[in-house]
């Protein structure tokens, strides 16, 4: 079981990994870029005006992924085990849930926004999110401290 359940926690650190590097080459690649992959338009007109609001917002969203991927990693024991973590896990499990599942009464309440994008959006996020409540559920071990005596 814990095998497939790393695989999901795994596949969940990738997606944010990947959700950094799209947002980071939206800051690069410019307004075309950030309009491409669904940003408002307030952060599409910051873009081609020059201001800050896109590229700082941009780049908070790609942190928090980037924490994310991290505490994955984490939980499937490929780094040490983060302060918080299954609190952290539940937390981003929420979110990425949430996210993929608000199509649903998205497409319900505005079918002009749905559409091939937020689709597949949702379905990449509602993956993450799952590989992320695994990790929730995967027995943790305990933090331990050694005493250097010196």
């Amino acid at each position: 079981m814990k095998n497939a359940s790393t695989s999901w926690i795994l596949l969940a650190a990738g997606i944010a990994a990947i959700g950094v590097i799209i947002h980071l080459a939206a800051i690069v690649g410019g307004p075309a870029w950030y309009a491409f992959f669904g940003a408002p338009p307030q952060i599409v007109a910051s873009a081609r005006n020059g201001t800050w609001l896109a590229p700082v917002s941009t780049a908070a969203i790609a942190l928090l992924m980037g924490l994310c991927a991290i505490y994955a990693c984490s939980a499937a024991g490929l780094i040490r085990r983060l302060p918080l973590l299954r609190p952290a896990l539940a937390s981003i499990a929420t979110v990425c849930l949430v996210r993929g599942f608000l199509l649903i009464p998205l497409a319900i309440q505005h079918p002009e926004l749905f559409n091939t994008f937020e689709v597949i959006a949702a379905l990449v996020w509602a993956t993450a999110g799952f590989g992320f409540a695994l990790g929730f559920f995967i027995p943790q071990k305990p933090l331990h401290f050694t005493r250097v005596n010196g």
